[in-house]
């Protein structure tokens, strides 16, 4: 079958089709004897598609193509009009395959997150991920607006689809308020895509930017705390995100999210290839001597962020510098100096992020309540310096005695 004809969709819609699952993820389902499912494979340097029926026998999981043609399905010695039809005359009738008995128990139906093509409608080009371009679109059956990352046509061979799934296997194990929510995964054509929840005020860097001093202190408190908040919840998952910065935490109504799981491993140590390229200005400097990345080395990247929520205007980390001073300097101690609108007490949580000893470093769940202690103080603070209500005017106005009272200015600052 050739990658320019149509997958017919009879087959796309078997229950048990699961497209271009990856075998790392099919495992995971065929569980017992006997379970099978139909996938795809889609070489697109020969312009070849193939189609296998996927089934865990007694000596472990076999794939088997399924030799197909718009009026015949084939397997083995098998032929008849379809796969419903072959698969039925298989369970009716095992075959044996190089000395193997091919029986068929449980066919293995699509997952709560396998989504398909015509489940997602496209709307507006929004911006580009890490290996494709995102779109708004509608869930069909609801009508909720969702973004859609687009796998590009030249990522979509074996190693970019792994990349993809690599983000949706970590991102189908959360839910938090300060998580993007995933609505699942689409295998079934090209291109593959990634289903998440549409966030109406973009990303946190493109705000800062175009905001600017318009965005008070107490609001990038409060930024900062829900960042956090994601941040501790991944890390009770075990997992190290690994690339936390403003430009991957956008906001929904108000709410910071933490978005990009691309480099996510839910595992509390990772091995990285430092001859790959990396995030140096917000990679921890002690990576560079062992080469792992922990929870830590994500705590050391949050207080970069930290500094990116409060410079004004917003720049980028060490933007003066190139990335081999960075890495030099930072190893050496050097750490960046704080925004001036950073309020004191937001230093001091951000330089405990930068402790050169990692071990000295809060948790996540420290800093959490951290920022959590100085945003109430900061709440409170806004509260008791706000302007007298009409009420209140027209008791001080009928006052037979009025006061003043004079007020310290370093007080009242955050």
């Amino acid at each position: 079958m050739c990658s320019t004809e149509k997958l017919s969709e009879a087959d796309a819609n078997l229950p048990y089709f699961h497209g271009a699952l990856m075998n790392i993820d099919a495992d995971q389902l065929l569980v017992n004897e006997g379970d099978f499912m139909v996938t795809m494979k889609k070489q697109l340097d020969i312009n070849k598609l193939q189609l296998f029926l996927a089934v865990r026998l007694k000596k472990g999981i076999r794939r088997y193509e399924i030799k197909r043609t718009s009026k015949t399905a084939k397997i083995g010695g098998k032929t008849s009009q379809n796969i419903v039809k072959l698969i039925n005359m298989l369970k009716a009738d095992p075959i044996e395959i190089r000395g193997e008995k091919v029986v068929l128990k449980r066919a293995i139906p699509k997952g709560k997150f396998q989504l398909m093509h015509k489940d997602v409608i496209f709307q507006k080009k929004i911006g580009a991920g890490a290996y494709g371009t995102v779109y708004r679109g509608k869930l069909v059956k609801t009508d909720e607006v969702i973004a859609v990352k687009k796998l590009d046509p030249e990522g979509a061979d074996e190693d970019g689809l792994a990349e993809m799934m690599k983000e949706a296997r970590v991102m189908q194990l959360y839910d938090h308020p300060n998580i993007v929510k995933f609505h699942g995964f689409i295998l079934d054509d090209l291109p593959y895509l990634l289903v998440l929840e549409y966030c109406n005020g973009g990303a946190v860097e493109d705000r800062l930017r175009d905001k600017g001093e318009k965005i008070k202190v107490p609001t990038r408190v409060k930024y900062t705390y829900m960042a956090a908040c994601g941040m501790d919840y991944l890390h009770k998952k075990n997992c190290i995100h690994r690339d936390i910065a403003s430009r991957n935490c956008l906001i929904h109504k108000g709410v910071v999210k933490m978005a990009d799981f691309g480099m996510c491993r839910a595992q509390s140590v990772y091995k990285v290839d430092l001859k790959k390229p990396c995030n140096i200005r917000w990679l921890a400097p002690e990576v560079w001597d062992n080469g792992e990345t922990r929870f830590n080395t994500d705590v050391y990247a949050f207080g970069i962020m930290m500094w990116e929520f409060f410079e004004t205007p917003f720049k980028s980390p060490y933007v003066e510098m190139k990335a081999a001073q960075v890495k030099r300097k930072t190893r050496a101690g050097y750490r960046l100096p704080p925004p001036p609108s950073m309020p004191s007490r937001m230093v001091e949580i951000m330089s405990e992020c930068w402790q050169v000893d990692a071990e000295k470093r809060p948790t996540a769940e420290e800093l959490k309540e951290k920022l959590e202690e100085f945003k109430k103080k900061t709440e409170n603070s806004i509260t008791t310096s706000a302007p007298p209500t009409s009420v209140e005017k027209s008791k001080l106005s009928v006052s037979s005695e009025p006061t003043t009272k004079s007020v310290d200015p370093n007080k009242s600052r955050l």
